[in-house]
């Protein structure tokens, strides 16, 4: 067997068992990823254009977040009408939202289409996770959600430096309008080749949230603020230390796509053998040593960006492995549980947007590493109370009781 054969056996064995339609599902988040993101890598340049400070900029961020916070009311809406229609009207609102973004003038209607974009993607993103826990076994679950996951990485591998050449091209605004359009065909393609999905009667309720599981949404309440602390801060650091342009912001958002890219596609090929709670356990505590040691990125860019690529190499691997477990909290309930777990993301997003930024803009990277460090490591706590040392969750069932 030549090494072409080879290959190809590997990528036939990875994609066995997982079903047909997970392919459109993955290219429509990679599209409402590139939507969602596109803020992020730009957050100067676009404070800029707005006529505001990237402090307030995060706020603003922040008010996007807290919406999310209506997560499991769209799970419930979910479950009852169908993954298929949440999903299509997810992606719909998200063109709608990001067309918004790039016509506007001041920061109220900009605002108002980061809360559109929320509520849009959350649609989507739960929506295609409750699809997935209810189509794909669970011992192949990391494999399917890494691997829908990584567009999360490919929306800055791609994206991002299309981005970048869009706005110097034309504006900041350029980029959201063609990912507008992007999103608009996108919801095409879905109305026409989606499968379409029973509504029920009746919306399943939600049962009562078994200790694992609340203990898991705060564990994803820390993670969220965590991970914001960074998105929120990392552009301004780079640009303040470094001199970075729009264009160097492009190629750090390559670089930090490439990291997760890394991460989410470790777990789609290691995490079901490994086991995604073990993942999750060890990826935190190697995320751990590099927020604290952030501010040495200040002497050297490639320092800051050795220690930026790894610390998303960590915790896109928690993160993807900690959505896998979770899609199996509620089976009689998926949508409205992934719901409740979004929630927690977005809750604890909500404060890491406003505490990463203000305290940047007030004090710079090194309280913002110790401040992160102490929420990543009560996250592990967390972690370890909800699943032991052990991590046995991998293997028994565990259904809310």
């Amino acid at each position: 067997m030549g090494i072409n054969d080879g290959s190809k056996s590997n990528v036939r064995k990875f994609s066995a068992e997982l079903p047909a339609g997970l392919i459109l599902i993955t290219f429509g988040r990679f599209i409402s990823n590139i939507a969602y993101r596109l803020v992020f890598p730009f957050l100067p340049t676009i404070s800029r254009g707005l006529g505001v400070s990237t402090g307030t900029m995060g706020t603003a961020l922040a008010m996007r977040d807290l919406v999310e916070i209506s997560s499991p009311l769209l799970g419930k809406i979910t479950d009852k009408r169908g993954t298929s229609q949440a999903m299509v009207a997810g992606i719909c609102g998200l063109g709608m939202a990001t067309a918004l973004q790039g016509a506007s003038s001041g920061l109220i209607l900009f605002i108002f289409a980061l809360v559109l974009a929320s509520l849009s993607k959350n649609s989507f993103d739960i929506g295609s996770s409750a699809w997935t826990g209810a189509s794909v076994p669970f011992d192949k679950r990391s494999r399917a959600i890494g691997l829908i996951e990584t567009t999360w990485a490919l929306s800055f591998v791609i994206g991002m430096p299309v981005a970048a050449v869009l706005i110097r091209a034309g504006t900041w605004r350029t980029p959201f309008l063609v990912t507008a359009a992007l999103c608009a065909l996108t919801g095409v393609v879905f109305h026409l080749f989606l499968p379409k999905n029973e509504a029920k009667a009746e919306t399943v309720p939600v049962s009562r949230l078994s200790p694992i599981a609340r203990f898991a949404l705060l564990a994803m309440v820390a993670l969220g603020c965590g991970h914001m602390m960074m998105l929120v801060t990392f552009a301004a650091f780079l640009e303040d230390q470094h001199g970075l342009s729009t264009s160097g912001l492009g190629f750090i958002a390559l670089v930090i796509g490439v990291a997760e890219l890394i991460g989410s596609g470790g777990v789609a090929i290691f995490g079901d053998r490994f086991g995604k709670v073990k993942v999750v356990k060890v990826a935190l505590i190697l995320s751990l040593p590099l927020s604290i040691f952030l501010p040495l990125g200040e002497s050297s860019i490639w320092a800051a960006l050795l220690l930026i690529s790894f610390w998303f190499i960590c915790t896109e691997s928690v993160i993807v492995s900690m959505l896998s477990t979770c899609t199996e909290l509620d089976r009689k309930a998926r949508g409205a549980m992934m719901g409740f777990v979004y929630a927690g993301w977005a809750f604890g997003r909500f404060f890491g947007a406003i505490i990463g930024a203000r305290v940047y803009e007030n004090s710079g990277m090194g309280p913002v590493s110790i401040i992160m460090t102490a929420v990543l490591g009560f996250a592990f706590l967390i972690v370890l109370k909800a699943f032991g040392v052990s991590g046995e969750f991998e293997d028994r069932d565990i259904l809310p009781s």
